[in-house]
């Protein structure tokens, strides 16, 4: 029986209960991570790594929804190599610097180029015509960009639009290790199979088995490491883009974020969400298209 097991069977014992399936299997050596699929895994065991990780990573655990991180803890026990959140926390408080990947892990970052085409076409021929017609610089921020794709792909329409060169194009998220792939720019074909081959040829380059955005891309983005939900970035944003994390928060953050985030849109600006999410009412916001919102005038 390894230390890690020994120590959790031990854990047991100290809280007065009997040892579960899962701690039992481990020790013989037939462990699965799959914690959320045993029954009797007391469900603070749990929450009370995930509330630790998040809260040695900056973040304000009290603020995201218990039950999606715990689907997550498989993954996360995968990604650290480790049988259970307490050999995860010794892992982590051993080696500090293995906190980022445990949180993207946990915090679930799915983008893809063009996600949801229809919302990208609204935005090409609505809403870039429309800020066409000023002469001032446009602002565009991805929020919770994940690995970026989806602020690529707004580069790409400006592009098209003849727009790219007076425009500014901010990227942030709250795990730095997705940032840095972002700035890597390496996607796989899969994360690419919504783009039509001419314009893969046209704004991509081959990069051994991935693709990278062209320079001219590259160089009108900028990334940043930051927490929505400690602040958001200074107005006015003729775009944002918040996609598929309403969803992922408590109630009272997730509104309290839309409203933050429809404050510092520009006038007429847009807020791009994901299909699921809806914001407050009182947020300031009125239904333009699906996933998209103006700000109301």
């Amino acid at each position: 029986m390894n230390s890690s097991v020994r120590r959790d069977l031990s854990h047991a014992s100290f809280a007065g209960t009997t040892p579960t399936r899962r701690q039992l299997s481990c020790a013989r050596g037939t462990y699965s991570t799959d914690l959320t699929a045993v029954p009797h895994v007391p469900e603070e065991w749990l929450d009370d790594f995930i509330f630790w990780v998040l809260g040695r990573a900056g973040l304000d655990a009290a603020a995201y929804r218990i039950e999606p991180l715990r689907r997550r803890l498989p993954a996360c026990m995968r990604a650290l190599k480790v049988h259970s959140p307490h050999a995860a926390r010794e892992l982590l408080e051993r080696k500090p610097h293995l906190v980022p990947k445990a949180i993207s892990s946990l915090l679930i970052g799915v983008t893809e180029f063009f996600r949801e085409p229809g919302v990208f076409d609204f935005l090409r021929t609505q809403v870039l015509p429309a800020l066409a017609r000023g002469n001032r610089r446009l602002r565009i921020w991805s929020a919770a960009c994940s690995t970026g794709a989806e602020l690529y792909s707004m580069a790409i329409l400006l592009s098209e639009a003849g727009l790219l060169q007076r425009s500014y194009l901010l990227g942030s998220d709250c795990r730095g290790d997705a940032i840095e792939r972002a700035k890597l720019g390496l996607y796989d074909a899969t994360t690419l199979k919504l783009v039509h081959p001419l314009t893969r040829d046209m704004y991509f380059e081959p990069a051994g088995q991935h693709w990278r955005p062209v320079e001219a891309l590259c160089r009108q983005i900028h990334w940043k490491v930051a927490d929505l939900l400690a602040g958001v970035e200074d107005a006015p944003w003729d775009i944002i883009l918040w996609r598929n994390a309403a969803i992922y928060l408590k109630p009272l953050p997730a509104e309290t974020t839309w409203r933050r985030l429809a404050s510092v849109l520009a006038s007429q600006g847009v807020l791009v969400a994901g299909k699921a999410d809806r914001p407050p009412s009182d947020a300031g916001l009125t239904h333009a298209a699906r996933c998209i919102y103006r700000r109301s005038a």
